[in-house]
């Protein structure tokens, strides 16, 4: 028996409800963050249409296809060109998108879309159930989070689909807001091919190395852009943001504090949220001697987060202590974060039972192209001396750190911020799951597993919420890698826009933002 559930009353709002999710939102209390500054409500000036914003990123996005991206920046681009069926809120719920409504089992096995009337595609095609069943296919396909669950899908008529999965999951909703594409697309957006989707923008060119261009999609089933067009400059350097920024040729990027701190307040809005990633120092747990739970341990008693949080990032970041970001509310265990309070003697102690009294050596693998991994790696490098620990840093582009630490684990240790692709607690903490295929740290816990295996496949709310926890807790207590916080993301825009909204992703919503008078 099927039964209706009301997209605001459906069991995941409670679940899911974000830290930043407006204009004035902020990180979860820190004790040295700086106060918030943003525009104010009352004073906020009438909204302009048109006009084109340009907003720098740091890495290039080259590849545009939702199944094949693994960089979140690319996924932030996306996130404007593509929906799904269904789409997260800044509240961390989820409502209907390129279907207008759906029910979901008792069982929480049965998941049934009905499409939305019209909806069309940037080359002017109409989505129907063939092009779901096609997109629904290629992340099975792709091995994307929470599709290896599937064991059927259906279009009974052309304007319902039928996803049937193996155990029931009621996460496979946030699943459902992956892209929908053309029927035959299966290179979208690879191969400088333009990408296809049925977002608010369309692909409008894209210069190698140099800028990306959306532009407002005039057929959009939903509340229209209010930009004309977005152009993406890639701007690798952090401090060539700053340059671009006050010369006029970008409009807004994403700020290091450090920036932020030499920007004139009364020429820009400096917006603060969650960056709702993880970063953390990664170590491949293959590599010797981080095969070695004690060791990884005492890095872990070693490393401050918070003086990270402080010299690094001015105090904008939430301390963390496992691999789920606190805008997951819900499931979030906070408690966690001082799992590995600073104890030079313990991590010293730590090292003598494992071996290594005398300290060891070894490198860490930094994207240069992110000037705050690079920088907590520096700070780290201190921090490990203390313990007799020397840590080297390698820096590397942005292609080589995919290939090689990423793709081919080919790493000891590396300094990165993990994000989720969809607003689950499945998208950080799948990747821990022995066998996961983006399990880059070759963690492996059969506690994990178990854990793991029972929150996914419980329907009970409190089960999965407590499951997910435990989860958690084990990569604290087995120092799966050394954790340190959720970066605040901090937001710089040219006075002349506004609109800037949060969301429990790594993303940028281009549609809301807006020319002022």
């Amino acid at each position: 028996m099927n039964k209706r559930l009301s997209v605001l009353a459906l069991a995941l709002t409670a679940a899911l409800t974000v830290a930043a999710c407006a204009t004035t939102a902020a990180p979860a209390p820190q004790a040295s963050a700086p106060a918030q500054e943003s525009a104010s409500a009352e004073t906020a000036p009438a909204i302009k249409d048109g006009g084109e914003f340009v907003y720098g990123l740091a890495t290039e996005v080259n590849n545009f296809d939702p199944f094949k991206a693994t960089t979140a920046d690319a996924k932030s681009i996306y996130f404007n060109i593509y929906e799904g069926l269904v789409k997260v809120t800044p509240e961390g719920t989820f409502e209907p998108a390129v279907a207008e409504s759906y029910e979901i089992s008792e069982d929480a096995k049965t998941f049934t879309f009905t499409l939305r009337d019209g909806v069309k595609f940037h080359n002017g095609s109409t989505v129907t159930t063939k092009d779901v069943l096609y997109s629904i296919q290629l992340a099975i396909d792709n091995a994307l989070n929470g599709f290896g669950n599937i064991e059927s899908i259906e279009a009974p008529d052309d304007k319902t689909v039928v996803v049937t999965l193996k155990e029931g999951n009621i996460d496979f909703l946030s699943a459902a807001s992956t892209a929908i594409v053309p029927e035959g697309s299966d290179d979208n957006g690879e191969h400088a091919l333009a990408p296809i989707g049925t977002g608010p923008f369309k692909f409008g060119e894209y210069a190698v190395q140099d800028y990306v261009t959306l532009e407002r999609f005039d057929d959009y089933w939903g509340e229209p852009a209010h930009l004309d067009s977005v152009k993406v400059k890639f701007i690798a350097s952090s401090s060539d943001y700053q340059i671009s920024y006050q010369s006029g040729a970008i409009d807004g990027f994403t700020a290091n504090a450090g920036i932020t701190e030499q920007i004139d307040k009364n020429t820009a809005k400096i917006f603060v949220a969650n960056s709702n990633a993880v970063q953390l120092l990664a170590l491949n747990n293959d590599f010797e001697p981080f095969s070695d739970e004690n060791v990884r341990k005492a890095l872990c008693y070693a490393v401050d987060s918070t003086e990270i949080i402080d010299t690094v990032n001015y105090g904008y970041g939430v301390k963390l202590g496992s691999g789920l970001i606190p805008g997951l509310t819900a499931f979030y265990d906070e408690t966690l974060a001082d799992t590995y309070d600073v104890d030079i003697e313990k991590a010293k102690s730590l090292l003598a039972e494992a071996g290594y009294a005398d300290g060891f050596t070894f490198t860490v693998r930094v994207p240069s192209v992110y000037q705050v991994h690079v920088d907590t790696a520096q700070v780290i490098v201190n921090q490990l001396a203390k313990i007799g620990v020397t840590m080297n840093i390698e820096q590397v582009d942005w292609a080589t750190w995919l290939e090689k630490v990423y793709s081919n684990r080919d790493y000891e240790a590396t300094i990165i911020s993990l994000d989720g692709s969809i607003a689950s607690p499945t998208a950080f903490l799948a990747r821990y799951v022995s066998d996961a295929h983006n399990n880059f740290v070759n963690f492996k816990s059969d506690a994990y597993d178990e854990a793991y295996k029972a929150a996914v496949a419980s329907i009970d709310e409190q089960e999965r919420i407590a499951k997910f926890k435990e989860c958690q807790k084990v990569l604290a207590d087995e120092a799966a890698s050394v954790y340190i916080q959720d970066i605040s993301n901090i937001l710089v825009y040219n006075n002349h826009f506004d609109g800037y909204v949060g969301y429990p992703l790594y993303a940028v919503d281009f549609s809301v933002i807006y020319k002022v008078d």
